[in-house]
């Protein structure tokens, strides 16, 4: 007799579909790791519908991950399409829910075909580190493969603010030169749709705060929220 379906049940149901093996498996969690990046997969029950569920894709930086882990580490979330495969990306997308299997029923043919479809390059959307922080530094969502960053306008001063601390960290001279380059073009912009808020200072209150939990100097940042900036060198 088929066992009913549990979280843990169908993360090993996703590994099969997948056919790679996760580095662990922490119930719904998958974690696979690739040089310097984690990327987990994520499968979640709907907290207000216990009969749908979901999994998403997010890859982040192990060097930074902990001390980090506050800020959601320096990482992005990949996203893919939902059932009805008419969403595309956007700020607020509407999630990608599949019916959870009633008793030893089969997983949905929608949830089988979005994991053998998507899962393969949300696992390897992002190639690197410098790939990484060129994402971080996207002025919104990448596609590629039929998925996609979710790498939305709200969040873009922070975002480069965590794209200059891991150009930093691994010493990625042309990463550093990308975000310096992008700071300048946009740091007398408004940030976030506020007039009165500018982007070089919504970058510089994140940097301070990143520099606090890191040790990392980012202090030619953190001084671009007065009146008078003095914007880091292009190096």
């Amino acid at each position: 007799m088929t066992r009913p379906w549990t979280v843990r049940r169908m993360a090993d149901q996703f590994i099969e579909l997948l056919g790679t093996a996760p580095a662990s498996i922490d119930d719904g969690k998958l974690t696979f790791i690739r040089g310097s990046l984690s990327t987990t997969l994520s499968i979640w029950k709907d907290r207000y519908d216990r009969s749908a569920f979901g999994w998403m894709v997010h890859t982040d930086y192990t060097g930074l991950r902990d001390r980090m882990d506050g800020f959601g580490g320096v990482g992005i979330r990949i996203d893919h399409p939902a059932p009805t495969g008419n969403a595309g990306p956007a700020d607020i997308p509407p999630a990608a829910c599949y019916p959870w299997p009633a008793g030893s029923a089969p997983l949905a043919p929608e949830a089988t075909a979005s994991v053998t479809r998507y899962g393969p390059s949300s696992l390897h959307f992002v190639r690197d580190s410098h790939d990484l922080g060129l994402l971080l530094l996207a002025d919104s969502h990448v596609p590629r493969d039929r998925v996609w960053s979710f790498t939305p306008a709200n969040n873009e001063p922070a975002r480069l603010a965590k794209a200059m601390l891991l150009a930093r960290q691994c010493g990625d001279k042309e990463l550093e030169r990308a975000a310096v380059t992008k700071l300048r073009n946009r740091g007398e912009e408004p940030a976030a749709h506020r007039p009165d808020y500018l982007f070089r200072q919504a970058v510089a209150e994140w940097s301070r705060q990143y520099a606090k939990v890191t040790g990392m100097d980012l202090g030619d940042l953190a001084k671009l929220k007065g009146k008078r900036p003095q914007y880091p060198e292009i190096p």
